[in-house]
C-alpha cells in the first residue's frame, strides 16, 4: 500500500502536475489521520469494554456480598430481638407472674436475657470498592452513594454492637455474679454438664429489686436501638439488591443460571 501511495507520487511529480500533487498530498495526510483516529477509537472501545467487564465483576461481587450480609444480619437481628424478649419480660414481670414461676424458671430467663452475640457484617468487597479512587457505576449515578451510606450503616452496626458487649459486660455480668448463682443459671439449661449448686438464691426479691429494673431497663434500651439500627441497615440492603437488579441484569442472569 505504501509503495501504491509512492508511485502515484512520482508520477505526479514527474507530470509536473504540481496542483494535482498538492491535493493528492493533503488527501493522504486526510487518510493518515483518519486512520489514527480510527485506530484511537478501537483502542478507545477496547478500553471501554474492559472498563465493563471490570465493573460487571466488581457488582457480581458486590451484589454477592450483600446477599450474604443480608442473611446473616437478618438472623443476628432475630437472635437479639429473642433475647430481648426475655429482657422485657423479666422487666415488665408482675408479681402474680412472679409467684407463679418456679426457681428454675426464673433461672432459665435470665440466663436466656443475660447474652451477648458479637456480631462482624461482612463488607472485605465493599471496602475494597469504596477504597478506588473515582470509582463510579456506568449505569447508575446514585448506586455509588447509596453504598457510601450503607457503609455508614455497617459502621453504626459495629458501634452498636460495642455499646451492647459494654453493658453486659461491664453491668450485667457483674450484676448476676454478685446476686444470682451463675452456676445454677447454667444447671437449668445445661443439666447434665453442669451440677446444681448447693448456693440456693431466691430470684425473686433480685427481680423485684431497683438496681435489676434500670440494668434491664438499660440493657433493653441498649438492644432495642441495636434492633432499629439492623433494621435499617436490612432495609438499604434490601434497596441496594433490587438497585443492581435494575441497573445490572446480567447479575440477575448469572444468578438464575448458578442456582
Amino acid at each position: 500500500m505504501i509503495k501504491f501511495f509512492s508511485t502515484i507520487r512520482k508520477r505526479l511529480l514527474g507530470e509536473g502536475k504540481t496542483t494535482n500533487y498538492l491535493k493528492y498530498a493533503i488527501g493522504e495526510i486526510v487518510l493518515v489521520v483518519i486512520g489514527i483516529l480510527i485506530a484511537l477509537q478501537i483502542n478507545n472501545w477496547n478500553e471501554h469494554r474492559k472498563e465493563l467487564r471490570k465493573e460487571s465483576a466488581i457488582v457480581k461481587e458486590l451484589y454477592k456480598e450483600l446477599q450474604q450480609n443480608l442473611k446473616v444480619t437478618t438472623k443476628h437481628k432475630e437472635q437479639i430481638e429473642k433475647i430481648n424478649q426475655e429482657v422485657l419480660f423479666l422487666l415488665n414481670i408482675s408479681d402474680d407472674s412472679l409467684k407463679s414461676l418456679t426457681n428454675k424458671e426464673l433461672n432459665q430467663h435470665i440466663f436466656k436475657s443475660s447474652k451477648i452475640i458479637g456480631f462482624t457484617p461482612i463488607n472485605q468487597k465493599l471496602n475494597r470498592i469504596l477504597g478506588i479512587e473515582n470509582f463510579g457505576f456506568s449505569h447508575s449515578k446514585t448506586l455509588l452513594n447509596e453504598f457510601q451510606d450503607y457503609n455508614n450503616s455497617i459502621k453504626d452496626i459495629s458501634a452498636m454492637n460495642l455499646s451492647a458487649v459494654d453493658v453486659f459486660r461491664n453491668k450485667l455480668v457483674p450484676f448476676l455474679s454478685n446476686n444470682v448463682s451463675i452456676k445454677n443459671l447454667m444447671h437449668e439449661i445445661y443439666p447434665n454438664k453442669i451440677s446444681k449448686s448447693d448456693n440456693y438464691v431466691d430470684l425473686r426479691p433480685i427481680i423485684k429489686s431497683l438496681a435489676f429494673e434500670n440494668l434491664y431497663a438499660d440493657f433493653f434500651a441498649s438492644y432495642a436501638s441495636y434492633i432499629f439500627t439492623l433494621e435499617h441497615n436490612i432495609d438499604l440492603i434490601d434497596d441496594l439488591i433490587k438497585h443492581i437488579e435494575k441497573a445490572y441484569p446480567t447479575v440477575i442472569s448469572t444468578k438464575n443460571t448458578g442456582s
